[in-house]
């Protein structure tokens, strides 16, 4: 019994020795937070004394000074950039141009639209006068581009050739690269678009037309003289043989000007444009023989229709036959007037023309008791139609072959 109360007397006593030691531990951390208070409020406030005293009041003015030059300072340095953007920093952007340039020669991940093309305004050194045209991937290199006067040879040689027009095109595609590439504006560039807008018109090619007389169109307005009536007829003809959308014709009529609808070939285009809106196939065909310039050349692609509505009102109109000699008169296979032998040798070839494209249109022929071919209205009536075109392509001419392009001498 003594031992266990003994024991139970020494545990109590450890215990509290542990009680009175936490309680010290306690007053302890409690001593030193208040301390660190102290600490933190003498700090603030020595601070707040330092920051109200002149001395660092004037170190504050001071600082803020020389933050306000240095923010001046690069304004005017960004302005002096921008003003001086498209002048004084023309070699900084040919090397960036080029260095782009290489990055894409190298399989570089940028595309051919990063390069600044204007930048990159080359003279040519190039004196070979026949090139072949290929795409541009890359920076122009000058020792491919040919200069202004040796363009002017090629065009004329051009201009001369006897090839197809093929070769023809590819050579004034040529020639407008390099007139692209060097910035070239002036009456030689009017001069090639021209020309190769009428190698277009000969041979049908609207596509390559209008690419020209849309730069044709911007020239124009920079104020180069050219033939300026001319394709103004052009450009109206245009709008009514392939446009169904009366707002373009009139907003193109809108834009003659007084001189304009004195010329010859304007006046030809908007009686053209009364033809054939009032249907009037007498009068468009007349207009067909007497056309100047190239503008029967527009009018042969509206002249197929015209003759199918023609063929299709005389059948509904006229019984119950008509003369084939009549029809190939009126819808310009033949004058009509014969004076000598040879007009009549063209009439004659001009009624075989005639009906060979009544038979090629389901017109219904039969001959009378003279032996002449008569149209026979009432069956031609229901058996007319449109064929679709045999030999169409896509430059508007069947005899061009590719083979003879492919066979010219080299470049």
């Amino acid at each position: 019994m003594e031992l266990k109360s003994a024991s139970k007397t020494g545990q109590r006593q450890v215990k509290r020795q542990r009680l009175a030691d936490a309680t010290a531990a306690d007053n302890g951390d409690a001593s030193s937070d208040s301390d660190k208070e102290q600490n933190l409020t003498a700090y603030y406030s020595g601070a707040i004394t330092l920051a109200d005293t002149p001395e660092e009041r004037k170190r504050r003015e001071n600082r803020s000074k020389r933050f306000e030059k240095v923010q001046g300072n690069r304004a005017d340095s960004n302005h002096f950039k921008a003003k001086n953007a498209g002048t004084g920093n023309l070699y900084a952007r040919r090397t960036t141009a080029l260095v782009l340039s290489k990055s894409f020669e190298d399989g570089g991940s940028r595309a051919v639209e990063d390069i600044d093309w204007d930048s990159l305004t080359v003279k040519g050194t190039c004196q070979e006068i026949e090139k072949r045209y290929l795409r541009l991937t890359s920076a122009p290199d000058p020792s491919t581009v040919r200069p202004e006067e040796v363009l002017e040879r090629a065009l004329l040689m051009v201009q001369n050739s006897q090839k197809n027009y093929l070769y023809k095109c590819d050579q004034l595609k040529s020639i407008r690269q390099d007139l692209t590439v060097q910035r070239i504006h002036n009456h030689l560039t009017v001069k090639v678009y021209e020309t190769h807008a009428r190698f277009a018109l000969e041979v049908g090619d609207l596509p390559e037309y209008n690419q020209c007389q849309s730069q044709l169109k911007i020239l124009y307005a920079e104020g180069i003289d050219g033939c300026h009536m001319e394709f103004a007829a052009y450009n109206l003809l245009c709008v009514i043989m392939h446009s169904n959308n009366n707002r373009d014709l009139l907003s193109s009529m809108s834009r003659l000007s007084d001189e304009a609808k004195k010329d010859q070939a304007v006046q030809h285009a908007l009686a053209v444009r009364a033809a054939v809106t009032s249907g009037n196939y007498v009068l468009f065909f007349r207009l067909y023989k007497t056309a100047p310039n190239l503008n029967a050349c527009l009018m042969d692609l509206f002249v197929e229709k015209m003759r199918c509505k023609a063929v299709s009102c005389m059948s509904r109109s006229y019984h119950p036959q008509v003369p084939v000699s009549y029809i190939a008169q009126v819808l310009g296979f033949s004058s009509g007037t014969p004076t000598n032998e040879g007009s009549d040798e063209k009439d004659s070839d001009g009624l075989e023309d005639c009906v060979e494209w009544l038979k090629a249109h389901g017109a219904c022929l039969v001959a009378d008791s003279n032996g002449e071919m008569q149209l026979d209205s009432k069956a031609s009536s229901s058996s007319l139609f449109m064929p679709d075109p045999a030999d169409a392509v896509a430059h508007g001419d069947a005899i061009l072959a590719v083979n003879d392009f492919l066979t010219r001498t080299s470049l």
